[in-house]
C-alpha cells in the first residue's frame, strides 16, 4: 500500500495505474491531476494548488463530491505537485504519477525534486504508467519488480549530484562492478536483463543516482 499523488500534464495511462490508485491509503491531487481521476470516476481525499488549469468539469466533480481543497496563489515558491507531495508522510511509500513526456522543465523539476526528497527520508516512486523512476541515494539495494522485469524493457542508471559510487549489477546483460558513475556521463544507459539469473537489479555503496525502466522503442 502506498500513498498517491497525481500531478497534471499529458499522457499518463491511468488505466494502467489504476489498480495502484484504488489500492492506495491516500490520494492527492495536484491541480489538474484531477482531471486525471475524473476520467476514471475515483474520488480524491484532497486537491491542492492554484486551480489555474483544472477543467471546469473536473472542479464540479469534485464541488459534487465534497473534496477539500487546499487553495494557494499561482505565484509560489514550489509547484503544486511539491506541495502534495511534501504534504504526505514519510513513514508510508508515495507513488507520484506525472507526466514524463511533456514539459521538460517540468518533468526534469519532478525527478530531481523526486530525487532530493528521497534524501530527505522520503520513499518516493515516479510513474507516468509507462515509464518507471525510483530515485535511490546511500548504500542502496534495488531490485526490479517482477511485473517490469521483461525483455522489452530497457533499464538505464542515470546518476545525479555527485553521483554515485560503488555502482554493481545483478543479473544485467552490461555487467558493472563497484563501478563509479559521474553525472553527465551515459555509459548506463540501456542496459538489459542478462536472461539468466532469477534476480535482476542494482546495488550501490553512496551517492545519489536514479533507476528508469521503460519499454524499448
Amino acid at each position: 500500500m502506498c500513498q498517491v499523488v497525481i500531478a497534471g500534464g499529458p499522457n499518463k495511462d491511468m488505466t494502467a495505474l489504476r489498480p495502484y490508485i484504488e489500492s492506495s491509503s491516500r490520494i492527492v491531487c495536484a491541480d489538474s491531476g484531477a482531471d486525471s481521476l475524473y476520467s476514471l470516476d475515483i474520488v480524491p481525499d484532497t486537491v491542492w494548488g492554484d486551480m489555474d488549469s483544472i477543467s471546469k468539469e473536473a472542479r464540479d466533480w469534485l464541488k459534487e463530491n465534497k473534496v477539500p481543497e487546499s487553495l494557494f496563489p499561482v505565484e509560489k515558491d514550489m509547484t503544486d505537485s511539491e506541495l502534495c507531495v511534501t504534504s504526505l508522510t514519510k513513514e508510508e511509500p508515495i507513488l507520484l504519477i506525472t507526466s514524463l513526456t511533456g514539459r521538460p522543465d517540468h518533468v526534469m523539476t519532478n525527478l530531481l525534486m523526486a530525487m532530493r526528497l528521497v534524501e530527505e527520508g522520503y520513499k518516493i516512486t515516479v510513474t507516468d504508467g509507462v515509464t518507471w523512476v525510483y530515485p535511490l541515494c546511500g548504500e542502496n539495494s534495488f531490485r526490479t519488480p517482477v511485473e517490469l522485469t521483461d525483455p522489452r524493457y530497457t533499464y538505464s542508471l542515470i546518476p545525479v549530484g555527485s553521483g554515485a559510487q560503488g555502482v554493481s549489477t545483478i543479473g544485467m546483460k552490461y555487467p558493472l562492478r563497484e563501478r563509479n558513475l559521474v553525472c553527465g556521463s551515459s555509459l548506463t544507459v540501456s542496459n538489459e536483463l542478462d536472461g539468466k539469473e532469477n534476480e535482476h537489479g542494482f546495488d550501490m555503496k553512496a551517492g545519489t543516482m536514479l533507476v528508469m525502466i521503460t519499454p524499448k522503442v
